[in-house]
C-alpha cells in the first residue's frame, strides 16, 4: 500500500494500471428499473433493480397500487435486486391496502423473499408465488 501526501492526486504508473483494471474495482453503473402494467391482470411487471437510485419510481408505483385499493399482482421474474428499503416500501404499501386485499408476488427474487421473511408479520397481505 502506498501512502501519499495530501494535495497530490493518485495516478498509477503505467506498470500498475493493468493490475488496477484487473482488480475488479470499478465504478458502479446506474441501476435500471422498468415498471409496466400487466396485460392479463391487475398489476405490474417489474424488472431491473430497486435501490436508492430507483427508489422514487418504485415508491410512486406502490402508491398507485394503494390508491387503487384492490388485489394487485407483481410479476418479478426479471427483478434482479431489491434493497431492504425497497422491500420495506412494498410491505408498507401492502399493509396500507383495505382489509382483505393483498399483493401477490409472482417469481420474486430470493433477496426479496428473505427480507420479507425477516420483516414480515402475520397475517400478511403479501402472498408469494414462486
Amino acid at each position: 500500500m502506498a501512502i501519499r501526501s495530501e494535495g497530490k492526486s493518485f495516478r498509477p504508473s503505467p506498470a500498475t494500471r493493468p493490475a488496477l483494471l484487473m482488480s475488479g474495482v470499478h465504478r458502479p453503473s446506474p441501476a435500471i428499473l422498468r415498471i409496466v402494467p400487466l396485460q392479463a391482470s391487475r398489476g405490474l411487471r417489474v424488472s431491473g433493480e430497486i435501490d436508492r437510485t430507483t427508489r422514487k419510481p418504485w415508491e410512486e408505483a406502490l402508491n398507485g397500487l394503494v390508491v387503487a385499493g384492490r388485489d394487485t399482482h407483481l410479476e418479478l421474474s426479471d427483478l434482479t435486486f431489491i434493497d431492504v428499503r425497497g422491500t420495506c416500501l412494498l410491505a408498507e404499501a401492502a399493509h396500507s391496502l383495505p382489509t382483505g386485499k393483498k399483493v401477490v408476488l409472482h417469481h420474486p427474487p430470493y433477496c426479496l423473499r428473505s427480507v420479507l421473511a425477516l420483516i414480515g408479520s402475520l397475517p400478511s397481505p403479501i402472498e408469494v408465488e414462486t
